[in-house]
């Protein structure tokens, strides 16, 4: 199960501290986190630096604040209406096998 959640990493946040910032607020925890990749997300009027974390063991019952988030569906497969880098961001972590020993690296602590 796959959840895409975004946020703004705040001045002097750390990644870690970030995820479990934004996993807080919407009622969710997660027992480790790995760096998937850094991604550029291109807009008509900007283009942004979207960093990937992925969650194991991800718990919780997701709160919806009727804001950024309207519905929260956990899924096996990401939705159809999904951006392209969105979708290759998901895809890549769903189709790699990692040894142990890169697992180590990526997991942020």
């Amino acid at each position: 199960m796959w959840a895409l959640v975004g946020g703004r990493v705040l001045r002097g946040e750390h990644l870690h501290q970030c995820a479990n910032r934004i996993a807080n607020e919407y009622g969710l925890h997660f027992e480790k986190l790995y760096l998937n990749g850094v991604y550029p997300v291109n807009f008509p009027n900007r283009s942004d630096i979207v960093i990937s974390l992925v969650a194991r063991n991800i718990s919780g019952q997701p709160q919806i604040d009727g804001h950024e988030f309207s519905k929260f569906k956990w899924t096996t497969n990401p939705p159809n209406n999904i951006g392209a880098n969105y979708l290759r961001m998901v895809t890549e972590w769903q189709n790699r096998i990692y040894p142990e020993e890169f697992l180590k690296l990526a997991e942020l602590t």
